[in-house]
């Protein structure tokens, strides 16, 4: 199995529309082994309890929070023929920033549509991304016999993809937290514990404050309260004295 190299991927994109592996086809957006994608048209982003495919007007923006899924059409419809085989990745500027790619890395052989990328947002910062921007990339390698069609798995995206289907975002409509917010989170439950303690200890001190206060002032007579004057707390016997006056 080889990769393709620029010239390769030069001279496929010179066969004509409907045989070039990507269209629309742009010759400055092939790398050294392997072609850009752009984001297109459409989007899900789940997080907010809605299950509602976003449109994208020619660079129109969106966001991506912290902890969010989002499902991502590309602009570009990719042809990968029964001899070949795709790979796809998030382009490494976007990656630092957070952005993962897990819908996976392969791009089945005969596939041809749009693709849709599966992303999460595990950094602490917001993605934005426009329609457009040039986020994915796409890598093509030849194998070493012709794919039957009918070996192929089901349950796969199908062919001739132009819209994100609206099966694959049910299971992902609710919240998702990072490592960057939990730990955010479990720093606010700590400050909040700690005022809490403060708060208890600060109760304890006024409350020991306001005893010795009390006890000074009134303390002779919370004595006498508990122990009445006319109260014994001792027998005591008289003393005899001696028949010789002793």
């Amino acid at each position: 199995m080889a990769f393709w190299g620029k010239a390769r991927w030069l001279a496929e994109g010179k066969r004509g529309y409907r045989r070039c592996p990507v269209l629309p086809w742009e010759e400055e957006k092939v790398e050294s082994a392997g072609y850009r994608l752009s984001v297109g048209a459409e989007y899900f982003v789940n997080g907010g309890g809605e299950s509602t495919v976003e449109k994208l007007e020619s660079r129109e923006g969106f966001v991506i929070e912290p902890g969010q899924f989002a499902f991502i059409l590309t602009k570009e419809k990719v042809y990968i023929s029964k001899s070949a085989i795709g790979f796809i990745s998030i382009r490494a500027s976007i990656k630092f920033l957070g952005l993962v790619n897990v819908s996976g890395f392969q791009v089945n052989p005969g596939f041809c549509g749009n693709l849709v990328f599966a992303v999460f947002n595990a950094g602490p910062k917001h993605v934005n991304l426009r329609e457009g921007d040039e986020i994915f990339s796409l890598w093509i390698a030849d194998l070493d016999a012709t794919v039957d069609e009918t070996s192929e798995d089901t349950g796969k995206i199908p062919n001739n993809l132009d819209k994100i289907p609206s099966d694959v975002i049910n299971g992902i409509a609710g919240e998702a937290l990072t490592a960057y917010q939990l730990s955010d989170q479990i720093s606010e439950l700590k400050a909040e514990l700690q005022k809490i303690k403060n708060y208890a200890l600060r109760a304890v001190l006024i409350l020991t404050v306001v005893s010795s206060v009390v006890f000074a002032v009134f303390g002779k007579s919370l004595v006498q309260a508990i122990f009445p004057s006319g109260t014994a707390t001792q027998t005591e016997q008289p003393v005899e004295q001696s028949s010789d006056g002793s």
